[in-house]
């Protein structure tokens, strides 16, 4: 009976455990899907942008060869996503230099790297609805290790996408400008003003582009995450109530052994 009781017991944890991690599961569902609306419309953005920079190019200040780079590794706040911050993390450490200073955005990440003055740490986003005060968060921290370090910065971005963590440059850009546009925008501020700002927009929404796509990965590794531990739970349910079905059919025969050899059952 005692272990009957026990696997009786371990059942009501399982269902505890399956309520839990069902919850978790449509949490992360539903940020899925909401983040997936707000990347497409984000991505869009930023090819507009990118055209309007483009016509504005010839502007902009002739582009230096950087001094070092400020890598930003963009990484989760919650847990229950798989390798998700530790592929960004062995990503970064296999391309850059150690000791080029580094921005952790997301506290999961914080634990995998011990501060050091090369390191600034920012909180992440919970979701996609706070991602752009995420970034508002990066650019000054951006700001300051450029104060901290002289010379001439170039900033990338390393972080977890669909086919696993990669890197991508943001500044100074990959693209090559143009000596001059073919037809200039008509507009009442000075060109190299608006070529600034233009590419100050430019910077911002791509970050938000980029953490938006990270986000969205982190709550799909999480819901494949949470589906397979529901998967792991469903059988080793199955299994216990198999055990326990047993072991009340070896009490009901033994029940009746003792009410055939005439002896009193006590209750």
């Amino acid at each position: 009976m005692s272990q009957r009781r026990e696997i009786e017991t371990r059942l009501a944890l399982y269902e505890d455990l399956s309520g839990i991690l069902g919850a978790m599961r449509s949490f992360a569902l539903a940020e899925l899907r909401k983040v997936g609306k707000r990347e497409a419309i984000q991505q869009q953005l930023v090819q507009n942008l990118s055209e309007a920079l483009h016509d504005v190019a010839f502007a902009l200040p002739p582009l230096e060869k950087p001094d070092h780079d400020i890598w930003l590794l963009f990484g989760s706040v919650r847990g229950f996503c798989g390798s998700f911050n530790e592929d960004v993390l062995h990503s970064w450490q296999e391309q850059a230099d150690q000791q080029q200073p580094v921005i952790l955005i997301g506290e999961r990440l914080y634990d995998l790297l011990p501060e050091n003055p090369m390191t600034f740490r920012v909180a992440g986003a919970n979701g996609g609805l706070d991602a752009a005060a995420t970034i508002e968060r990066i650019l000054p921290a951006i700001a300051e290790l450029r104060r901290q370090h002289r010379g001439v910065p170039g900033l990338i971005a390393c972080f977890r996408d669909e086919h696993g963590a990669r890197s991508q440059r943001l500044l100074p850009p990959a693209e090559e400008r143009p000596a001059a546009a073919g037809y200039p925008p008509c507009i009442f501020a000075s060109i190299e003003a608006t070529a600034a700002g233009i590419a100050e927009h430019y910077l911002f929404h791509q970050m938000l582009a980029i953490l938006l796509r990270s986000i969205r990965v982190e709550n799909h590794m999480r819901l494949m995450q949470m589906e397979n531990a529901l998967r792991h739970l469903d059988e080793g349910g199955d299994e216990l109530m198999r055990q326990r079905n047993r072991l009340r059919q070896e009490e009901i025969v033994e029940e009746i052994e003792l009410m055939t050899s005439g002896k009193t059952i006590a209750l």
